[in-house]
């Protein structure tokens, strides 16, 4: 590191723990309404996961983060096939990308599933009445239809429900909860790569990592 001099390389201004301080900022900045920026970038992720024949990768929705306990949550539909899936192999990765920082996190996580309790309950009171539309379906997520289906009855077309007729749809939403055991951080720039891992579980341990 001492060989590159380019004032540009963050790798030579950062400190391991700015850096992690810097990621959880991230990650939260994406329920910052006046962050557009960032709304863009970790809104959404990947959720890797193991099955019984393999592994499942699908995109989900960031919709809570807690840096100081380094949780984070999403959304689903409990009858979707990656409950069953996480029930069975609660280990999983989830994966983020912003495109302008040109930044990658990896998180490590044990997940832990939600649909009865107050944590679901507490979730489902703050989720907008336009989300809860595609919780209507009488479908289950992935079964087999004769025609396309938008996912919601389809009498609402493009409509919203009312908040009372939205209730209906609260016995098919659960909330994953995912206990972050480590992070990976890859930024890419021209000027040098940074790449970091901040372990919290068993032990809580960072360093810099080779690109």
């Amino acid at each position: 590191m001492n060989s590159l001099n380019h004032s540009a390389y963050p790798g030579l201004t950062l400190t391991l723990a700015d850096l992690e301080q810097a990621s959880w900022q991230q990650l939260a900045s994406v329920f910052d309404s006046t962050n557009q920026a960032s709304v863009t970038g970790f809104k959404t992720m990947v959720l890797a996961s193991r099955t019984n024949t393999g592994a499942d990768a699908r995109t989900v929705v960031l919709r809570k983060v807690d840096g100081d306990r380094k949780y984070v949550w999403f959304h689903t539909d409990v009858r979707a096939a990656k409950v069953m899936e996480l029930e069975a192999f609660p280990d999983a990765t989830l994966l983020f990308w912003d495109n302008t920082l040109r930044v990658q996190l990896r998180l490590t996580v044990e997940t832990h599933l939600h649909s009865t309790d107050y944590i679901a309950d507490e979730h489902w009171k703050e989720l907008a009445v336009s989300s809860r539309k595609m919780y209507l379906s009488e479908y289950e997520p992935g079964s087999h239809q004769p025609n396309s289906y938008p996912g919601f009855p389809t009498h609402l077309g493009a409509e919203l429900p009312t908040k009372e007729e939205s209730e209906s749809g609260r016995k098919n939403f659960a909330v994953i909860e995912c206990r972050v055991l480590a992070m990976d951080y890859l930024q890419l720039s021209r000027d040098g790569q940074v790449r970091a891992m901040f372990q919290y579980e068993p032990d809580c341990k960072m360093a810099w990592l080779a690109p």
